[in-house]
């Protein structure tokens, strides 16, 4: 596979990758109650930011951000890098 295809397919692999986040929960995040020292749970979360606002809790995105717009950019750079390297390994041809 060319390199262009290669870049093509991770760029549409990845966008859908962030409109599925926006729609399901796929993305992992910490959760934890607003309090002084908080105990944080793993759980499944979504990017959608009616859902993301809540007074009371504490959300980390991947385990590392609280912010929305660095986690659609976390989205974005995981999936496209996930994908070329799968794409380098997949495609590659047999030597003979």
């Amino acid at each position: 596979m060319q390199f262009k295809k290669k870049i093509i397919y991770s760029a549409l692999i990845s966008t859908i990758t962030l409109i599925t986040s926006i729609i399901l929960p796929i993305i992992p995040c910490r959760l934890a109650p607003s309090v002084p020292k908080p105990i944080y749970k793993w759980a499944i979360c979504s990017l959608n930011p009616d859902k993301v606002t809540n007074i009371n809790s504490l959300r980390e995105f991947f385990g590392y951000t609280t912010s929305l717009t660095e986690s659609y950019f976390l989205t974005l750079i995981i999936a496209f890098t996930a994908s070329m390297i799968f794409f380098h390994f997949a495609t590659k041809k047999p030597k003979n």
